[in-house]
């Protein structure tokens, strides 16, 4: 008789590659998971896999059997956890941006006695690497950084502004923005920079393509948070480039300064992140549901 645990390895090994990456996602041993798919295989009588160096390639009997299988086996794996956590609380372990977290999702969670949410705040290659060890559920990336046993969702586009201290006097006409933005972006190296970090990330990427420039620079005031840029540009401690997320209701209320808001717009997608094996989970439908914007 072929045991469901035999079918649960050779699908994850068939999604992530490798015996080790397949047995990392079910907190299985890698002999654990050899010894299934070499079960399957001799209870079937075909080779599932050809053994590479680096790889496990499905053969063509693979490909039919996991076309045939991975519905029933993603289903029963769902209704299984949904009875299992039926009265238990749901933990949900999100990792986020902390000034996205904090300006686009805290208002829109569900609030609800049987769901806890736990967060963690960083860069996405470390978010990404606690997800792998799975010590996250999901992450909110700013950045796809691809691993086979990851699966993406783009969930936000983020726009970037270049705002300024409110009433700030821009002495550069910028009707004919074609013509002026040479003065413009002379103008402005004049100005007082306010940065995320020494090294300028957004704000020479923002720079490159929107004056065709490398920015040069030195930052007068250097902020790892995004909402205290916001703050020190508002308080009038000079000029930066921020996501519209984080600005367009203040420009609105003239707390700042718009300068540009490029014709082409300078981008940055936002993905949700998380465990292939887990895409049809209830934690991952939630997050999907929460982010579609």
């Amino acid at each position: 008789m072929v045991n469901l645990e035999w079918y649960r390895s050779f699908i994850e090994v068939y999604r992530v590659g490798t015996v080790s990456g397949a047995a990392q996602v079910l907190h299985l041993t890698q002999p654990a998971v050899s010894q299934h798919v070499a079960a399957l295989e001799s209870a079937l009588g075909q080779s599932l896999f050809q053994r590479m160096p680096r790889r496990m390639l499905p053969t063509d009997e693979g490909k039919r059997l996991y076309t045939q299988i991975v519905e029933a086996i993603e289903k029963l794996e769902s209704v299984t956890t949904q009875i299992s956590t039926a009265d238990a609380p749901q933990i949900i372990r999100l990792g986020a941006p902390q000034e996205f977290f904090a300006e686009r999702i805290l208002h829109r969670l569900p609030q609800a006695k049987n769901r806890l949410y736990r967060m963690q705040f960083g860069l996405a290659p470390d978010l990404i690497e606690q997800l792998l060890a799975g010590q996250l559920d999901a992450v909110i990336a700013t950045q796809k950084i691809t691993r086979s046993e990851l699966e993406y969702q783009l969930v936000y586009e983020e726009n970037f502004w270049l705002v300024a201290p409110p009433k700030t006097v821009i002495p550069i006409s910028l009707t004919n923005l074609q013509v002026d933005l040479t003065s413009l972006e002379r103008w402005l190296r004049e100005q007082p920079l306010i940065a995320y970090s020494e090294e300028l990330p957004i704000i020479r990427r923002f720079w490159r393509l929107v004056f065709g420039r490398r920015l040069d620079v030195v930052p007068e005031l250097v902020l790892p948070d995004l909402r205290m840029i916001r703050q020190a540009i508002t308080a009038g401690f000079g000029f930066s480039v921020l996501p519209d997320y984080l600005c367009e209701n203040q420009v609105r209320a003239e707390a700042l300064t718009l300068i540009l808001k490029p014709t082409h717009a300078v981008t940055n997608q936002i993905w949700l992140a998380y465990r292939k094996a887990e895409r049809r989970s209830p934690k991952i439908d939630l997050l999907l549901d929460l982010l579609n914007f």
